[in-house]
């Protein structure tokens, strides 16, 4: 067979196997096993019944047509007026494109960010397909990895240390998957004006924006005068219980826009019509995120209760998101045994660290993403199979 090229290999990093537990949990599922998975980041809630309504009525009004690759123009403009509200200041349906997911979002981003030769600095824990997305272009991702106390928090200082001339860009994540971590809204404005002053870009993923708890979201785009360096990337995936929609977007100034509808035309060449009527919907409902954002902090509080049981998981309450990431180092095992293990002796499926990164590889990701009883019993497991361990 002949030679795959370098991106296929780029994009077949370590971190892609992260997902190797859930995966043999979702066969063992299907085969009649019962099992709690607690390791997709897919709420089990269905999209509100208004925003179904929305996509069936524009397939009915033939909306089923090529969509400009930007996006539609009401699209454009509910995100823009969303942005306005979320962020303050001036934003424009020119400022946004809309993408095949916040995924889609931050992989077509990095392709016309960063090339052979430049660096991109991605905070640690990070998720798992950040490798992938950063590094596919042929541009190296330096890992900058956070404390785990307390709670993983953006240091500006440590960031700017890793900077060299070959840096192009800074990836960060708030609230962040899969640390649970809200950043200061303090040290996420120092990172934009270090940004702007240094010529960086500054990539932010907030596909959490909706679910905080303890802790107000923060967002470096509120800081006005770094816009022309910072680009936000955004979706409806979990503000509106619409992962498998794929609707999401970025915003950035009109030049990173304008590279990115290039690449659209290549990559997907618009984005569905009838999708982006249902995010027009949704986006003007705000009792949905308000909604959710009760029900994961039940869970999250649930899910912790239980987790404090044990004598051996260590961890920090996350402020936001849905998942908390426990260390296990106790056990006397890495999080991928812990996993794999936890999965046949406890029959509860959970997603091990190292995918996020060498500094958390002794750590599992716990999501709190079922309802509350069960999340008791799965943390009744779990702590007591890392007791057991540990003991």
């Amino acid at each position: 067979m002949p030679q795959l090229s370098y991106v296929a290999a780029r994009v077949g990093n370590p971190a892609s196997r992260a997902w190797a537990v859930g995966d043999l949990a979702f066969e063992r599922m299907a085969a009649g096993e019962e099992i709690i998975h607690l390791g997709v980041g897919d709420p089990d809630l269905d999209t509100p019944e208004p925003i179904r309504r929305a996509l069936a009525s524009a397939v009915e009004r033939g909306r089923t047509h090529y969509s400009p690759i930007a996006g539609e123009p009401g699209t454009r403009a509910a995100i823009a007026a969303h942005a306005r509200a979320l962020y303050g200041g001036k934003v424009t349906s020119n400022q946004v494109t809309v993408c095949n997911g916040a995924q889609g979002a931050l992989f077509a981003t990095f392709q016309c960010l960063a090339g052979p030769g430049d660096e991109v600095i991605v905070l640690e824990p990070f998720y798992a397909t950040y490798p992938a997305a950063v590094t596919a272009g042929g541009a190296a991702m330096v890992p900058v990895a956070l404390d785990a106390q307390p709670g993983y928090q953006l240091e500006p200082a440590r960031i700017e240390a890793a900077i060299t001339p070959r840096t192009r860009a800074i990836l960060i994540n708030s609230p962040g998957n899969p640390s649970g971590t809200v950043f200061s809204q303090s040290a996420t404005d120092d990172l934009a004006r270090l940004c702007a002053a240094r010529g960086i870009w500054l990539v932010s993923d907030e596909v959490y924006w909706s679910l905080t708890y303890d802790a107000p979201h923060s967002s470096p785009f509120r800081v006005t005068e770094a816009r022309e360096t910072t680009i936000v990337v955004n979706s409806l995936s979990k503000s509106h219980a619409m992962t498998g929609w794929r609707i999401g977007w970025a915003i950035g100034p009109e030049a990173f826009i304008a590279a990115m509808v290039n690449l659209g035309q290549a990559l997907h060449f618009g984005i569905n019509q009838f999708v982006q009527e249902a995010a027009i919907a949704a986006l003007a409902d705000d009792a949905t995120p308000s909604r959710i954002r009760q029900i994961f902090r039940a869970r999250r509080d649930a899910l912790i209760a239980g987790l404090s049981e044990s004598k051996t998981l260590r961890f920090s309450t996350p402020e936001g998101g849905m998942f908390v990431l426990a260390d296990v180092s106790k056990t006397g095992l890495d999080g991928k045994a812990f996993a794999e293990r936890l999965l046949d002796a406890e029959r509860v499926a959970l997603v091990p660290g190292f995918g996020f990164g060498e500094s958390v590889k002794n750590t599992v990701r716990i999501g709190f993403l079922c309802d509350e009883p069960r999340l008791t019993e799965a943390a009744r497991r779990i702590t007591r199979f890392a007791d057991r361990l540990e003991a």
